[in-house]
């Protein structure tokens, strides 16, 4: 690295690093959490056509459904055998769509949370190392030292990694 790059240049790159994704998190948490309604919304629905057409026992479903505890509103329909002998061929083959439904869409609420979290650490940990970098850099090494420019290049690459965390969150999130 050149001598005249001035010690400010460090302060400005890791400050950026860390503003980026401080903005770009909270703006793709608005957008994911708006998402994760919509996914709850469309999952209750769902849940909604097995407590009226389960075998299962319709009062353990409501107390389920009232909970949003999906995965076991799941097993207790599965395990009742998914076909209600006192309905139509027709009525159970739509509670089976509304079942089928909503395990796809409790996996997929499922991954976009593991996602959001991996997301959120990932860029926690961006930025504590931008806050903790910067006054390493300035202080204690010349702007031509390769350690400094090392742990300039370790952050730009965990930032890198970290935006690759929003897209796999955004393909969770939008995926169909």
């Amino acid at each position: 690295m050149p001598e005249s790059v001035a010690p400010d240049v460090y302060f400005y790159t890791y400050s950026t690093i860390a503003q980026t994704l401080a903005g770009a998190f909270g703006f793709l948490v608005a957008v994911v959490l708006y998402l994760i309604q919509g996914i709850n919304a469309h999952i209750g629905n769902c849940a909604a056509a097995l407590v009226t057409n389960s075998p299962a026992d319709r009062n353990r479903l409501r107390q389920l459904q009232s909970g949003s505890r999906w995965d076991e509103m799941i097993r207790l329909h599965a395990e009742a055998g998914q076909q209600n002998p006192a309905l139509t061929a027709e009525t159970n083959r739509f509670t089976d769509d509304q079942f089928q439904e909503m395990r796809r869409e409790v996996v997929r609420l499922s991954n976009v949370r593991r996602e959001l979290g991996r997301s959120m650490y990932m860029t926690g940990g961006v930025i504590l190392a931008s806050i903790v970098f910067m006054p390493l850099t300035a202080f204690f090494f010349t702007p031509s030292d390769p350690v400094a420019a090392s742990l300039l290049t370790v952050t730009i690459i965990f930032a890198m990694f970290c935006i690759r965390g929003y897209l796999r969150l955004m393909v969770n999130v939008f995926s169909t």
